[in-house]
């Protein structure tokens, strides 16, 4: 990418994060800032490196109990390590958090929370067996269709244990006429009713789209 872009201020390196521990401290160390496009389970590594070395972090991914245990070891180095700023978990959040602004600017409350994403190629894209669109590790999809989910539905807390049931369970999605649209509830929707802020909220559900 870096040559096609054909930009003075683009370099590319191949690097093995988890052999290369040297070069990469180098890397970190000359950065203003570390944005990790890694699988989750490599950020822990990168994170404690950038605790280290002082230097800002970003990630895509879901703020693991890993990345939490580190929170302090980022304060205290004077660092911000920011997880959830991609797609989904991120653009979400944004446009979620801007909406509830605009509704207790103006006087409302929050009663009901529903957000769906998904990666839904155009008709000629779909080649792969899932018919799917991957912007990431296609590991994370399919694990996630085996997993858990958790879910407030009209006060009510739901749940679906991590067995396979989730599949078995889909949620028509109709706002898009025309398209033979499912939703699936994705992991623990029910702690983001403290983290948005929505107390008032009956129904929070963060879903993928298929």
């Amino acid at each position: 990418m870096a040559k096609k872009a054909n930009k003075s201020n683009a370099d590319s390196i191949v690097l093995d994060v988890t052999k290369s521990s040297e070069t990469l401290d180098k890397l970190i160390q000359d950065s203003d800032i570390v944005i990790s496009l890694l699988p989750y389970t490599l950020h822990p590594k990168i994170a404690e490196k950038c605790i280290r070395l002082k230097t800002n972090m970003v990630t895509a991914s879901y703020a693991t109990p890993e990345m939490k245990q580190l929170h302090n070891a980022a304060v205290e180095a004077g660092i911000t390590i920011i997880n959830e700023v991609g797609l989904d978990p991120g653009i979400d959040h944004l446009l979620a958090m801007e909406c509830f602004d605009q509704v207790v600017t103006n006087g409302g409350k929050i009663t009901s929370f529903v957000s769906y994403c998904g990666g839904l190629p155009a008709p000629e894209n779909a080649d792969n067996p899932l018919r799917y669109k991957f912007s990431w590790n296609p590991r994370g999809v399919l694990l996630n269709t085996v997993a858990g989910a958790k879910w407030i539905e009209n006060g009510e807390v739901k749940e679906i244990a991590s067995n396979g049931s989730l599949m078995d369970n889909p949620i028509e999605v109709p706002f898009l006429y025309g398209y033979n649209l499912e939703g699936y509830p994705n992991r623990d929707s029910t702690v983001y009713r403290d983290i948005y802020g929505i107390s008032s909220a009956k129904t929070v559900i963060r879903g993928t789209l298929r």
